[in-house]
């Protein structure tokens, strides 16, 4: 690679203490190394600000602020960043040495890539649990299915076009209404079909707790946002939606015939019963 640009490398960091030290090291060990690492620290704990206050490497910047979610921190990173490209990472997850050169190869040689993006392996308890392979697409495929990770290589030029993270989404999901706004204005997702990402798959992580305690809130805000699109798109959005009553009610009907619920409904005789005779005396 004649060119060497600098890139950006942006790490919010919330409560992370344990797994910091392994995402620096992951672009420390990269095999292109004109990076600079910004860090910021989203209103974290005590002991990961004793840790993070720890750090002395001559291309890292730490910097704080308040709880505002990963999107507000996102954003102050880039603010402050000098490179022209910047990789986002998330405090517990970690890249394979040379993800770093293959993707802004990809970028310097393909205009129209705005994201470079790979497949990914699902860590828990240092065992790799499974594989995740990103396909990318288009902004009609984007608007259903997020085509990349979050934590990919991106032009900073994209960051500037769709003026940035969307702050008010703190509760998860920024990163595909990201990528939605960013194919929107017609920059290419790149994948690079190698496993050269690991996403830590941790019991109380942020994903999770979007999955199941926002997921409503979070979809019916996208869809609102960028209504146009799936106005656009509507005979694929009723498929969409369509298909996920369909696998609703199957759901449903596999939970009435599972043996949990039919236990269930065993153990719940007895109260039944005393609630019904309860009734019967008050009649």
């Amino acid at each position: 690679m004649e060119i060497q640009p600098l890139v950006s490398v942006i790490i919010p960091c919330y409560n992370d203490y344990e797994f910091i030290y392994q995402a620096i090291n992951s672009i420390n060990d990269q095999d292109y190394k004109n990076v600079e690492i910004i860090i910021v620290d989203d209103g974290s704990d005590l002991k990961t600000k004793e840790i993070l206050k720890n750090i002395s490497q001559k291309n890292i910047q730490i910097f704080s602020q308040e709880n505002s979610g990963p999107s507000t921190a996102r954003n102050r990173a880039i603010k402050e960043s000098k490179g022209d490209y910047f990789l986002t990472l998330d405090a517990d997850d970690y890249f394979e040495p040379s993800f770093l050169s293959k993707g802004l190869n990809i970028l310097l040689e393909n205009e129209s890539v705005g994201i470079v993006s790979c497949w990914y392996r699902i860590v828990k308890n240092d065992i790799i649990r499974g594989v995740c392979k990103l396909e990318g697409g288009n902004v009609n495929e984007i608007i259903f299915n997020n085509g990349a990770s979050g934590n990919s290589l991106y032009r900073k030029q994209c960051w500037i076009d769709v003026d940035g993270y969307d702050e008010k989404m703190r509760d998860g999901f920024e990163d595909w209404e990201f990528h939605i706004r960013i194919v929107e204005v017609n920059w290419d997702i790149y994948i690079i079909k190698e496993e050269l990402f690991n996403y830590r798959d941790k019991n109380n992580s942020r994903n999770k707790k979007a999955n199941k305690l926002y997921r409503k809130s979070l979809h019916k805000y996208i869809y609102f946002k960028h209504k146009h699109l799936y106005i656009n798109n509507f005979e694929e959005t009723l498929d969409m939606l369509l298909t996920k009553i369909e696998k609703l009610e199957r759901r449903g009907v596999t939970l009435k015939n599972s043996n949990e619920y039919k236990l269930g409904k065993f153990v719940l005789i007895p109260f039944r019963m005393v609630k019904f005779f309860f009734r019967k005396l008050k009649e």
